[in-house]
């Protein structure tokens, strides 16, 4: 046999033992879903580099080959057969000694069992005590920061670093070689030059000498493909967001991530697998030689299923989990970290319909305990009536749903039920639970309960939230809860009062004493005693109330409007009142209904700087100008089955005016007040009565 041929049949050992556990690895991973199939050009790079890993370590594992057949020889009493060395060619005969006075053949001697120095372990045994008490230990000093900074090194791998000493303790074989050339390093200082060719070349190789042997024969491999592993069956998290310090550490993303890279997250599960399998082959023979093969099988069990059973615990275990958005549905995600995505879970709940704040805290990420938790509070969140409670317990005062109340002295300390009928401060639209039994944090909690009120805003006023001007005022959390939490704490939604009359399910959009702001343009100006005053202190404007900050609009929505204005006065000149339908994201366009010092009411479209007249009523019989008397006011905007959009206005005196807007009309509206200015600055307009609803 040829020189080639019999290093080719040495390597044989290691070509199966590496190449069979990288096989073995993919298949497993692949079948349990730590990553998906890699393609199939990356999966014959995977099997190359085992391979070439193999040809490295082919004396290694030789010689545990050998190590091991000694072992069972030793047990068993006597070689079978000769052996001949696959490398020099060599016949080897067994060794047959014969006891001198018995004549029987004498059992082969077990290999003398390396012991540790006494140096050794009082290096080793200390350290490993250290180690435990630092990492083990809550209660000891230096507890947390020790564990931040092993945990960022090593992730969750730190909890085992003291067993590391332990195994450094053993002393086990390794095969001759030249000593590392340390001194190497310093010829740039020593002899004030660099480094030559050759001197480069011997400290390369030696390297990789010496990262052979540690890698693929020590516990060193072993805590390598246990962090790389790690790293990846937990879903390559972050170094930055602290996503690795929960699986495999800095060092596991500096080892997995280029395999990962080059071989896809299969692949170098794969490959790291099979690494662990030559480095535990190769121990778990050293220790058979010396202990017996029932301890090397013991040894080889313990150190295979323990770091794969811990990396593979590791991919369904140990997640935090956040509700979140993807895709249009609210979604449940486990990860290491908040921007760290190990798998995801469907609550089956569209996004389309949340309110702002519900949509935002999901958008930030909301910590729950499990899928089944998260299941659980977004269907509570999304749909509060799931989770109602039957009264609010204040320190001096019991809220229902439904219930008005007015409080003592201004104090919003001192609140009692009263009449809705009647004047009255707010009146409560919701009372439930909160969802959450373990403390979220108080910025969660604040959230989640201004997104509970908000969506059960539409189930009491009949008007979904963001589609009203009326505001949600702060919700009333339970006494004492910043200081002590309790499981599911109940909370009240209220809104303030518009008058003397309930809003469940009035659909009220707007209201004269409405709390949100009236935001005048430029040129104008918004009073809010006893009634709504609108001045147009400059000529030639027109003014909207509310104005551009109130971005409110809504689409295919339409609108009831009831005003009542007071007598602007002879000296308005041609100033014009009425209301409109105006897109709240630009105020330019829209329509509006407008009475003129005639009492005529006109419908103009507004389209940018454009402001056509559409549509007039008859002058009014027996009703009195704007100028000299009171004038109310119905308006309704309604969109039609056709895409156009419905203009009607009803008055006194037997007006009336209407339009059907079918070219290029504008169907995302919301309701204002409008004072059209002509020549004059200064003219007021008293709004006493305004209310828009929801059609």
């Amino acid at each position: 046999m040829s020189e080639a041929g019999r290093r080719a049949r040495a390597a044989l050992p290691a070509v199966a033992l590496l190449v069979l556990a990288t096989a073995a690895t993919l298949g497993l991973s692949t079948l349990l879903g730590f990553a998906p199939r890699p393609p199939a050009w990356r999966i014959v790079l995977t099997f190359a580099v085992a391979l070439a890993l193999a040809l490295v370590a082919a004396d290694q594992v030789r010689a545990a080959l050998t190590d091991w057949q000694g072992a069972a020889a030793a047990e068993w009493g006597a070689h079978r057969r000769p052996r001949r060395n696959l490398v020099t060619g060599d016949v080897t005969q067994p060794r047959r000694d014969v006891d001198e006075y018995t004549g029987e053949m004498k059992k082969p001697e077990r290999l003398k069992v390396r012991r540790p120095s006494w140096v050794r372990l009082g290096v080793t045994v200390p350290l490993a005590l250290v180690l435990a008490a630092l990492l083990w230990v809550p209660q000891l000093p230096g507890h947390a920061g020790a564990l931040k900074v092993t945990s960022f090194f090593f992730g969750y791998a730190a909890y085992a670093l003291p067993f590391l000493p332990l195994l450094l303790a053993w002393p086990l074989p390794r095969l001759p070689r030249e000593p590392w050339p340390g001194r190497l390093l310093l010829v740039p200082v020593a002899d004030r030059r660099l480094w030559r060719g050759a001197e480069l070349a011997t400290l390369g190789s030696a390297t990789l000498l010496f990262l052979r042997e540690r890698v693929l024969t020590r516990a060193t491999g072993i805590v390598v493909a246990a962090l790389g592993l790690l790293h990846l069956v937990r879903g390559n998290p972050a170094v930055l967001d602290g996503g690795a310090a929960r699986a495999g550490g800095l060092f596991g993303f500096l080892i997995a991530e280029p395999l990962a890279f080059v071989l896809a997250a299969g692949g170098a599960i794969a490959l790291l697998g099979g690494v662990l399998g030559v480095a535990a082959g190769i121990i778990a023979a050293s220790v058979g030689r010396a202990w017996g093969t029932v301890t090397g099988y013991a040894v080889l069990a313990v150190v295979v299923a323990g770091p794969l059973g811990a990396v593979g615990a590791g991919h369904w275990y140990g997640f935090e989990y956040y509700l979140r958005t993807e895709n249009g549905h609210v979604v449940v995600v486990a990860g290491l970290s908040p921007t760290h995505r190990q798998a995801v879970h469907d609550t089956n709940l569209a996004v389309d319909g949340l309110s702002p704040s519900l949509r935002q805290l999901f958008a930030d990420g909301l910590p729950v305990a499990d899928y089944a938790d998260g299941d659980r509070i977004a269907k509570a969140l999304a749909a509060p009536s799931t989770a109602a409670a039957d009264a609010y317990a204040g320190e001096q005062f019991d809220l229902k749903t439904g219930e008005c109340f007015d409080w003592i002295g201004g104090s919003s300390q001192l609140r009692y039920v009263a009449q809705c009928n009647a004047a009255h401060v707010g009146e409560v639209t919701f009372v439930g639970h909160l969802p959450f039994t373990v403390d979220p944090g108080a910025k969660a909690v604040d959230t989640a309960t201004r997104a509970m009120c908000e969506q059960s805003y539409g189930d009491y006023l009949g008007v979904p939230f963001g589609q009203s001007f009326l505001p949600l005022e702060k919700p009333l959390l339970p006494p004492g809860l910043d200081k002590t939490w309790h499981a599911r704490p109940v909370i009240a939604c209220w809104l303030n009062s518009v008058g003397p009359w309930p809003l469940k399910g009035t659909r009220t959009v707007a209201a004269l004493q409405q709390k949100a702001s009236w935001g005048p343009s430029g040129g104008c100006k918004i009073e809010v005693p006893d009634a709504l005053r609108i001045t147009a202190e400059q000529p030639n404007v027109r003014c909207l109330a509310p104005g551009p900050e109130q971005r409110l609009s809504v689409p295919g929505g339409g609108f009831n409007i009831d005003l009542e204005f007071a007598a602007i006065g002879k000296s308005a000149g041609g100033a014009r009142i009425g209301a409109g339908c105006f897109d709240g994201a630009n105020l330019a366009n829209g329509y509006s209904f407008e009475i003129n010092a005639d009492g005529v009411i006109e419908i103009y479209k507004h389209a940018g700087d454009q402001h056509p007249k559409v549509a007039a009523s008859a002058k009014p019989k027996n009703a009195g100008p704007p100028t000299t008397a009171s004038t109310p006011l119905q308006v309704t905007c309604k969109p039609t089955g056709d895409g156009g959009v419905e203009l009607t206005a009803f008055s006194t005196g037997n007006r009336k005016a209407t339009w059907v807007d079918k070219e290029n009309p504008f169907t995302s509206l919301s309701p204002r007040l409008v004072l059209a200015n002509a020549a004059t600055g200064g003219v007021v307009m008293t709004t006493m009565i305004f209310s828009a609803t929801r059609l």
